[in-house]
């Protein structure tokens, strides 16, 4: 029972980024824009900003390595 525990809890940690993209994709196509790559550019995000922080040791730093390779993703 304590592995079903685990697995729900699993699933729920690894979805609730994909729920918060599809969220922001609702919002776009409700206001007309399609974006397919919302997923693949919170990935890279995230791989920049856990690099940083890996690199640096600071979460400050590591949050604008996110926030800028975010913002040249989008663009």
């Amino acid at each position: 029972m304590e592995t079903y525990a685990l697995l729900i809890a699993a699933t729920l940690n690894a979805g609730t980024v994909l729920a918060i993209a599809a969220l922001g994709l609702l919002i776009n196509e409700k206001a007309g824009v399609v974006n397919l790559g919302a997923e693949g550019m919170m990935l890279c995000a995230a791989i920049a900003g856990f690099a940083a922080v890996v690199h640096t040791g600071s979460d400050l730093v590591g949050f604008l390595a996110l926030c800028w390779a975010l913002f040249l993703v989008s663009w």
